[in-house]
């Protein structure tokens, strides 16, 4: 069964709940292929790497959450909690990482009859912690 995303979708990043300042997201697992061909090899031969994880976000723009956002936005390397959670009725999966998220890519971006949008992405460090209730 197919759930709609307006209502079933929370998003922390440290401790700050910024879901209303959002009207998008996308969770990230980018799992790299590593090579490992060698000269003996009779087509590409691959192993499974590491996944690099992230969480994309945008929106409306609003001070409150540039206040949440923009200050580690302009210090680079600060790292906080954050997580993000899927309902569909009475069951929620929650992917959280602890002290490992970090602001990339923020943009505030403006046009004429057109409120202020943002994005941005959370970089996140290590593998989540994933509960599913």
């Amino acid at each position: 069964m197919a759930a709609k995303g307006p209502g079933n979708v929370t998003v922390l990043y440290n401790a700050v709940d910024v879901t209303a300042y959002c009207d998008q997201t996308e969770l990230d697992a980018t799992i790299e292929q590593l090579d490992a061909s060698n000269l003996a090899s009779t087509a590409n031969e691959t192993v499974v790497g590491f996944p690099a994880w992230s969480i994309s976000l945008g929106g409306p723009w609003a001070p409150a959450l540039d206040n949440a956002l923009g200050p580690d936005a302009v210090t680079p390397g600060t790292r906080r909690n954050a997580s993000i959670a899927y309902k569909q009725g009475a069951n929620t999966v929650t992917y959280s990482w602890a002290a490992n998220a970090e602001i990339a890519n923020y943009k505030v971006s403006g046009a004429v009859k057109s409120v202020h949008k943002w994005s941005a992405k959370l970089q996140l460090s290590g593998a989540p912690t994933r509960a599913s209730v």
